[in-house]
């Protein structure tokens, strides 16, 4: 997902919030819990999981610096839809609730990114669902794509098993799919990370 907090969001939110340090594998949100905060993200990053049916955890996002966690239950004061896992060492801002609508209100602009953030992550749900039928290497390229596309580089810091869980594959299918993107040239790939050599290549995968 795109950046959505600007110098001034980050101003404000560091006068008003409060700082929170979290190391890999921390618990920032638990699945059900009641939603009483929101996490703005200064640095590291936070994979979001949800609980499937057969009790397997399934990769809904990676949140990264500049952006939040939490904003539904913050609006609808719902239980979370998911579970919060720091991926390395997270530095966040704590804001409450009340805190968390005010700043909408006082920083408009920021009230108009969190809901273009809010429309993304659904939008990107939603393909995620109706996705499941398509082709595995068309799932896995769009997948590669948009987190390319969103964080303006090609090299994506992404195990192959988290790749595996995002578009509801066997790790052992996604590797396969990996092995083939790669020898069509529209990718490589190195422990840990996946990188994004052609564009147009990726995306043939998705026609």
């Amino acid at each position: 997902m795109k950046p959505s907090l600007s110098d001034d969001a980050w101003r404000w939110i560091q006068r008003e919030g409060r700082g929170k340090a979290f190391v890999q594998g921390d618990r920032l949100m638990r699945e059900g819990e009641r939603g009483d905060h929101v996490y703005a993200i200064k640095s590291g990053e936070v994979k979001v999981l949800a609980e499937s049916a057969t009790g397997n955890p399934v990769l809904l996002a990676i949140i990264g610096p500049d952006q939040t966690i939490g904003l539904l239950s913050a609006f609808d004061r719902g239980p979370r839809e998911f579970t919060a896992i720091a991926r390395n060492d997270v530095t966040a801002w704590k804001l409450t609730r009340d805190q968390y609508l005010r700043i909408l209100v006082e920083l408009p602009e920021v009230g108009a990114a969190q809901l273009e953030a809010i429309a993304t992550r659904f939008r990107l749900t939603m393909l995620m669902c109706v996705g499941r039928s398509d082709d595995l290497a068309c799932r896995i390229s769009r997948r590669l794509e948009t987190m390319s596309s969103d964080r303006g580089c090609g090299e994506l810091h992404l195990t192959q098993s988290e790749l595996a869980s995002w578009v509801g594959a066997s790790r052992e299918a996604t590797v396969r799919c990996l092995r083939r993107l790669r020898a069509s040239g529209a990718i490589t790939t190195k422990r840990g990370s996946i990188t994004v050599l052609n564009d147009q290549l990726l995306h043939d995968f998705q026609t």
